[in-house]
Formats: structure tokens, sequence, C-alpha cells
């Protein structure tokens, strides 16, 4: 289930997908983020802004309410501009960090030193500066309260600085509004995620996987052998590009499969001619095979007992033509019953020499020259000697008949291992076999020979695949016809048998 998963193409081609997604939201929200940050930094600023301003007019107004000598009314001045909602508390603490005056009425007299200005404040009496703050949610502003000359009649005049305007200014609001932005945009984030996601899977599935698993349905018929299908186009030109080439595939193989059943007709159709040849030749051997033999005797007897030249002569022909009457018998029913092959190790060279010998005197009468092509090894096959023999003796014969009468004709015999197999070949002079009669001549009783059976490549082909093999015309349409057959090696036997 698991190599299944990594290899569906849901997964393939959506995880690319949803990483893009990914890598593009993350993108869009630092964007955002980078935004955001320099939209807080500008309020940071703003509110800094506004903390000085504040901070100064409550100096300007604290040293008002002490000048004018209402220090006891300074407590409701601090708690009345306490209730702004953007400030967190406002104070007045002594030099030393306790709390003399704050807008929260429990923080008086607390001891609050973080709260004072770090390190020695700068300016003077008329330009009072205004220190800042960052802390966690607040804005925290200071200013010192400086001891004027009018200030003298309540205060020692040594003291340079009398207190400190502590003011924080609440960032609450602020970090709401963002903490809300976020929540926003993390939602908003997910809904697109899911969104997108499920808008991937389903375009997907339609556009992509939907057709490809009927034409996967498709192909599941074809293999059960129904090749009557055809699978319909999506739309999609890539993909019916793949259904076209699947219809394509399909009705090609319908095609040959045709063929096949066609060609299979036609051995059938042989093999029970064959059957029939074989009844019949059996008939015929056993009706005229012997009455012939008889009459052959009697005619021979005559012939020798005849003293006139003349009637001697036609009795010899007689017998002659009674002699290639009953060659034919012979032939046909070695084609229509042939004996079953006795497989061993045979050597092809002494074979093609000892036809060669015998057949010297009758191609020397003819004008023929025979050229033998065998390397010094051997070269064996897994065959039957004696059919062997036959099958190179026919091919001799037919290749010594088509180069008669032909000047200089050689006629040339050539066995070789090749491919995993013992391959020999007769090559002939003459002008050769047309096209379209390369396989007609293998048909019993087509012949082009006035004095002809057409039995002998019949036989020829009959008797090397019995033995495992192949015969056929190797340069059909051409000059110098050539007959190769082929045998299985006598290794192979070795192979079979391991």
């Amino acid at each position: 289930m698991a190599p299944l998963l990594l290899r569906s193409l849901y997964l393939k081609v959506v995880a690319p997908i949803v990483a893009l997604v990914l890598a593009a939201m993350a993108i869009v929200s630092y964007l955002a983020m980078t935004a955001m940050g320099e939209g807080v930094r500008v309020a940071a600023e703003q509110r800094a802004r506004y903390g000085v301003a504040f901070t100064r007019s409550s100096v300007e107004d604290v040293e008002h309410a002490m000048l004018a000598k209402r220090a006891g009314s300074l407590q409701n001045l601090l708690e009345r501009l306490g209730r702004s909602p953007d400030l967190d508390a406002i104070r007045i603490l002594s030099p030393s960090g306790q709390v003399l005056y704050s807008s929260k009425r429990a923080e008086v007299g607390l001891m609050m030193p973080a709260h004072l200005p770090e390190g020695p404040v700068s300016g003077d009496a008329d330009n009072a500066t205004v220190v800042e703050k960052r802390l966690p949610g607040i804005l925290h502003a200071g200013s010192p309260l400086y001891n004027h000359d009018r200030c003298t009649p309540c205060h020692e005049g040594s003291r340079r600085i009398l207190a400190y305007v502590d003011v924080d200014i609440s960032l609450s609001r602020q970090s709401a509004g963002m903490r809300s932005w976020d929540d926003l945009a993390a939602r908003t984030a997910l809904a697109l995620f899911v969104l997108l996601g499920a808008g991937v899977v389903l375009t997907l599935g339609i556009v992509v996987v939907g057709p490809i698993r009927r034409l996967s349905a498709r192909m599941k018929e074809v293999q059960r052998g129904d090749l009557d299908v055809a699978a319909d186009h999506s739309g999609t030109a890539e993909i019916d590009q793949l259904v076209t080439g699947f219809n394509e595939m399909v009705a090609r193989l319908r095609q040959a499969r045709q063929a096949e059943e066609e060609a299979q007709r036609s051995r059938m159709a042989r093999a029970e001619q064959l059957a029939t040849l074989g009844e019949i030749a059996a008939s015929l051997a056993h009706e005229i095979r012997n009455p012939l033999a008889g009459a052959k005797a009697a005619i021979d007897v005559l012939a020798g007992e005849e003293r006139e030249a003349e009637p001697r002569r036609i009795l010899r022909s007689v017998s002659e033509e009674l002699s290639r009457v009953d060659g034919v018998v012979r032939q046909l029913l070695g084609f229509a019953r042939p004996k079953a092959p006795v497989l061993g190790r045979v050597d092809l060279r002494p074979i093609i020499n000892d036809v060669v010998t015998l057949s010297r005197p009758m191609t020397a009468a003819q004008g023929v020259a025979l050229d033998v092509q065998c390397g010094p090894e051997p070269i064996e096959a897994l065959a039957d000697a004696d059919m062997v023999r036959q099958v190179v003796l026919n091919l001799l014969l037919n290749a010594v008949q088509a180069s008669e009468g032909i000047s200089g004709a050689t006629v040339s015999i050539a066995a070789i291992l090749r491919g995993g197999q013992v391959v020999c070949s007769v090559r002939d002079q003459g002008p050769g076999i047309p096209a379209d009669r390369a396989e007609a001549i293998f048909r019993p009783f087509t012949t082009t020979k006035a004095r002809g059976t057409g039995l002998g490549l019949a036989t020829s082909r009959r008797l090397v695949e019995l033995q495992g093999g192949r015969l056929w015309l190797d340069n059909p349409g051409a000059p110098r016809a050539c007959f190769v057959f082929t045998l299985p090696p006598f290794a192979g036997l070795a192979d079979a048998e391991a």
C-alpha cells in the first residue's frame, strides 16, 4: 500500500502544488509582517510623540498647580488625567523614586526607582527633557521638575531637581488590534489553504485523474482479451493524445488478432488438407505400388529377352517412366506421412560433403560447379541426419536445375553457427524467384519445372520444421536465389536438460 501511495498521481502533483502554495503564503506573510512591523514602528513613534506631548503638558500643569500652592488638589488632578483610556498611570516621583502623587491612589508612598530616568538628565529648567522607554505593554515617558527661582519660597534652593513626572502610556489597544489582525490573518491563511487544496484536488480529479482512471479501466478490459473497447476523449490535449494512441494500439492489436485467426484457420485448413492427402497417399500406395512393381519387373524381363533394338529401347523407356512414377508416389508418401525424426548429435560438414560428392557427376554433366563453404570447426546440430541429408540434397538439386545452361555457374553451399542457431544456405546462379511467389513455392504441387512434382520444397520445409527449424527464401525478387534453413544447435539439448 505504501509504494502505491508514493506512486499516486494525487501525491506527486498535489504535494508540489501544496509546497508552492505554502511558499507563496510564507512570502506573503513575511511581506505582511514586515508591513505590520513598519506600522507598529510608526504607531510606536506616534505613541511616543503623544507621550512626550502629554508629559510636557502634565509637567506644566503640575508646575502651575504647585506655583498656585494647590498641592492638595494635585492628587485630584492626576486622578482626573488618569481616566484617559490611553493612559495607564501618571505619577510624581521624588528624586529617590518614592511615589508622591499618582493617578492610582494605592501607589502613593511606594518606591519605584525603576521609573526614574537612567543616568544624568540633560536640559535645564527652561527646557525640560522628556525620557522615553518601552516597557512590556506600556510606553514609559518621564521628565524632571526643576527648581526655579519662583519655587524657592517653598523649596530649598540647593536642590536642582525637585521631582519627576512619570507617565505610562498604555499599549493595550494597540496590542489587542495587532492580536486581532494576527488571528484574522491566520484564519484567512488557513481558509485560503483549505480552499486552494480542495480546488487543486477537485480540479486534478476531474481534469487528470478521472480520465486516466477511465483509460486504465479500458486497458484492463484489453488485458482480459476484449479488443472491441475504445477510450473516450476527455478534452485535454495531452490526455487526448494518450487516448488516441491507446485507441490506435487497440485497433492494431485487433487487426493482428484477426490476421492471426485467419492464419490459424489457414493452418488448420492446411492440416486438414495434409491429413486428407495422407489418406489419399496411403490408398494410392496400396493400390499402385504393388501392381506398379510387378509391371516394372515384367517389363524389365521382357526388355532383357527382346533381341531387336527398337522394342528393347521402348521397353526400357517404359521401365524408366514406371520408376519415375514410383518415385513420385514415394515423394507423396514422404510428404504426407513423414516418419518421426530421430534427433541426435549431427555434424553438418560430413553430410554436406557426402551430398556434394554424390552429386558431382550429375552437376559436372550439366556444367555447374559446386562451392562448399564450411569452417574447420564442427557444426553440430540437434537433428535427424537422414532428414538433413534429404533437405540438403533437395535444395542442391533445385539450385543445379536453376543454374543449368548458365556459363560458369556455381552453386554455393555454406553452413555456420550464428545467433545460437545452425544456419545452412544454398545459393544458385539463376534469375531468382518473384517476391509474390516467395511463399507459394513451398505449397505442395507448386512448381515451375516441366517435369517437377512440386513436392521438393514443401517436403524440405516439412522435414526442417519437424526438427525444430525453419526454411525460407532469403532474397525474394532478387537474382541468385538463396534458400536458408536453420536447426537448433546440439548444445541446446544440454542447456534444456540443465
